[in-house]
């Protein structure tokens, strides 16, 4: 079972606002709303599906160790990389935080 701590739940909203903010130089949105809910829901799939890898992947940027032992990747594109940074318990996942590859340093 995959439970998502408040700060994860927390990321993820915030990153749902600001895909729906993100806008070009001429400030036309980069994204419709479907394509929001979409990317979102791509997202919490992601997820939501950390239980059931046959491998988990230790957490090796300072940063990640932070909030948890292990790590999941997401690549979206070539450029963006989410950082679903998680513990785990007797076979339970627990979300602690999401963090995309721009703030990963």
């Amino acid at each position: 079972m995959v439970y998502f701590s408040d700060r994860s739940r927390d990321d993820l909203n915030k990153i749902f606002e600001s895909l729906l903010q993100w806008e070009t130089a001429n400030h036309q949105k980069r994204l419709t709303y479907n394509m929001v809910v979409s990317y979102h829901n791509n997202l919490l799939d992601v997820c939501e599906g950390t239980d059931k890898l046959p491998y988990h992947r230790k957490a090796t940027y300072p940063l990640h160790k932070r909030f948890g032992e292990f790590v999941c990747q997401y690549k979206r594109n070539p450029r963006t990389l989410w950082y679903i940074i998680y513990n785990l318990a007797g076979g339970d996942v627990f979300v602690e935080r999401i963090i995309n590859n721009y703030k990963t340093v």
